[in-house]
């Protein structure tokens, strides 16, 4: 994390004062706003103006809001980032977030932070023998066996999530049981929180290594994922085999 990222990186989960200057209906050139945005009185970005941010939870034109910073929006090839503030207790993911700021983020290259991160991922199944393989990956960054698994993007829904997640790291399409879904919810830091949904998959031949995030794959039976899996995340996959009687 560079220097910029820690200065911008301690408003997360504060309250702060914005005054709006762009109100929900505000046209900037081709850009119509359909969040309220504005600044910090007092609190300099990187561009040396005020700080910016975006309002969510807000649905009608303000001129004044206190509120809490739910989100950074780290823009790659600008010299400022936005903040993004909501009531508090206010919840937000970062891929409802994309879809809020899309009108005007969509012409840079960005990374949003939030305290609310939710990812999706599958159980991947198969039936050898009469017997149930569940499949595991092992990841790259976290050197654990995890499941497939990873954040929501702007417009998806969960299965939607964990399908695209499913094909990007083990090359495998599933038939999702959508039924059921179980999820885990742990903090991930001082002020953020994730939450992980899981959806029991049938899939069929064998997953494929691909450079980046995932370095092995193992098949394993149900009495075996409490070897390989984090308590939590075997109790959720309990709840997805309750049918199954495992």
């Amino acid at each position: 994390m560079n220097s910029r990222d820690q200065i911008i990186m301690e408003y997360l989960g504060k309250t702060v004062h914005i005054v709006v200057d762009r109100p929900i209906g505000y046209c900037h050139g081709d850009i119509l706003y359909p969040t309220n945005y504005g600044y910090v009185p007092g609190v300099f970005a990187a561009d040396g103006e005020e700080q910016d941010a975006y309002i969510l939870g807000v649905d009608v034109p303000i001129k004044e809001f206190d509120g809490q910073v739910i989100g950074i929006i780290c823009r790659k090839n600008d010299c400022e980032d936005k903040l993004v503030v909501a009531p508090t207790g206010a919840k937000y993911h970062q891929g409802q977030i994309a879809e809020k700021v899309h009108f005007q983020e969509q012409y840079f290259d960005t990374r949003i932070i939030s305290c609310f991160e939710k990812s999706c991922g599958v159980l991947p199944y198969r039936i050898v023998n009469g017997v149930l393989e569940f499949l595991l990956v092992f990841e790259t960054h976290s050197k654990c066996w995890s499941l497939p698994k990873g954040h929501m993007e702007a417009g998806e829904t969960e299965a939607e999530t964990a399908l695209r997640e499913l094909l990007e790291e083990t090359g495998l399409t599933a038939i999702l049981d959508l039924s059921e879904a179980a999820s885990i919810e742990y903090p991930f830091s001082a002020v953020g929180r994730k939450q992980v949904t899981f959806y029991l998959g049938k899939v069929e031949g064998e997953p494929q290594v691909r450079e980046g995030e995932i370095e092995k794959f193992k098949w394993v039976n149900a009495v075996q994922l409490k070897d390989y899996l984090f308590p939590d995340t075997v109790k959720a996959c309990e709840e997805l085999l309750k049918e199954f009687g495992e």
